[in-house]
């Protein structure tokens, strides 16, 4: 198959799509199919040479950052000249990763040039609306302007996005924009992916009479991370000060407001570190909300045994995840939770406030279920802490689940999907 992999977000970013696109490409590409990837550029001015990346197979179009959205870039393109690019490429399927620019022209060749689409819910919309209020402007500009201009609309499409127009409290405003328009523009797809039962069951509540779709629930394929040297391990511990007797838990990923890592911080503060007095509380990542971070864990009385490494690349992260005890994961607006895989291919216990975004933790077997609170939180994390044999067990339950989502595995069944897709198409 020629496969079109369209993204508003990639390389030189660093976050959970680029992962999964690198990912799919790759093994995609080791079973014998050709792959385009669609991307920012990353500068209004790309050089001629980056058409030649990859031999052709990474296509960027010239891009803003930030102009909508802080976490993408916006790409500036005239459409007519990228669809006939597109369609030179003479695709046998599209698949899409992100509902703005890029991803719209996805779309739009798909329907134009008669090419099977299937789009993936990479990231829950509605983040955007709680925790960024200010990319109203932005939403109102993808609904009004970018989606029209990309997609081709019915009357009644139309005229539900003209109703958005007007005014209310600005996060419900968003979050009316977000549920529309995504649910109209997955309804004219020929698979939808949802990444977990939390996005899949999100998705059908949005759905009504007007538009409805069939979703496909997969979750991408994580392969388990090198594991480090003893040498390599024994650096970090050092170089952040972690000694033997320690008992280290803490988070892995964007350190961003949506993340709920504030939770982690006030449960440390307030009853870990006295029940634990060995225990460390470790956050590996960066992003706008770190300051935040480290101010309030500045504030705490145990400041010393909160520690911040910032980003690392991800082929290093395989020492961080030996280094912890536990894993917590708090966030309550992730679709999957790509470093959920990693810990647990790691053989790490994970407490985990998000019930349904990940299938490689289950209460009781692989990890702790906890309530959105400081209290309950900390009660999973002193439990494990406390008992090295549960530990043990949870973390090999961890890796036994993990194994039955690697990315061949997951890929095996999207190239099932494709050609379900195209299969479907060519007898309509």
């Amino acid at each position: 198959m020629r496969i079109g992999l369209f993204t508003d977000s990639y390389r030189p970013s660093i976050n959970g799509i680029v992962y999964v696109v690198e990912s799919l490409k790759r093994e995609l590409e080791a079973l014998g199919h050709e792959v385009f990837v669609f991307c920012p550029a990353k500068t209004i001015n790309p050089s001629k040479d980056d058409d030649q990346t990859d031999n052709g197979h990474i296509i960027r179009f010239p891009s803003l950052k930030g102009a909508f959205f802080d976490d993408y870039d916006t790409s500036i393109f005239f459409p007519p000249r990228e669809l006939l690019r597109i369609k030179k490429l003479e695709l046998d399927v599209i698949h899409i990763f992100t509902p703005s620019q890029i991803g719209l022209i996805g779309v739009r060749a798909s329907h134009k040039y008669e090419i099977p689409c299937v789009i993936q819910h990479c990231t829950d919309m509605y983040e955007f609306a709680e925790h960024y209020p200010a990319v109203l402007p932005g939403i109102l500009a993808l609904a009004g302007i970018i989606f029209p201009m990309s997609v081709k609309l019915k009357a009644r499409d139309i005229g539900k996005i003209v109703r958005l127009y007007r005014p209310r409290g600005v996060t419900k405003w968003n979050k009316d924009i977000i549920e529309t328009v995504i649910t109209m523009l997955y309804s004219k797809a020929d698979a939808v992916i949802a990444l977990s039962r939390k996005s899949r069951d999100q998705l059908l509540s949005w759905q009504g009479q007007d538009y409805r779709y069939d979703i496909t629930l997969m979750p991408n394929g994580v392969n388990a991370l090198p594991r480090p040297s003893d040498s390599k391990l024994a650096e970090f511990r050092q170089r952040w000060g972690f000694r033997a007797s320690d008992e280290i838990f803490g988070f892995v990923g964007r350190l961003g407001e949506e993340k709920n890592l504030d939770i982690l911080i006030t449960a440390f503060d307030k009853y870990i570190a006295k029940a634990r007095p060995k225990s460390k509380l470790l956050f590996v990542g960066d992003f706008e909300y770190r300051k935040v971070l480290e101010e309030k864990a500045a504030a705490t009385k145990y400041a010393d045994r909160i520690i911040f490494t910032g980003a690392l690349p991800r082929e290093e992260l395989g020492v961080v995840y030996e280094t912890l005890d536990v894993f917590c994961f708090t966030s309550l607006k992730d679709t999957q939770g790509w470093v959920l895989h990693e810990a647990a291919h790691a053989s790490k216990p994970i407490v985990i406030i998000d019930r349904q975004v990940s299938e490689v933790v289950r209460d009781g077997e692989s990890g702790i279920f906890v309530n959105n609170k400081p209290k309950s939180v900390a009660d999973g994390v002193i439990k494990l802490l406390g008992s090295p044999k549960k530990r043990q067990e949870y973390g090999a339950m961890s890796k036994k689940l993990a194994s039955k989502y690697t990315e061949r595995r997951q890929v095996r069944k999207l190239e099932t999907l494709y050609q379900e897709v195209i299969d479907q198409r060519a007898s309509a």
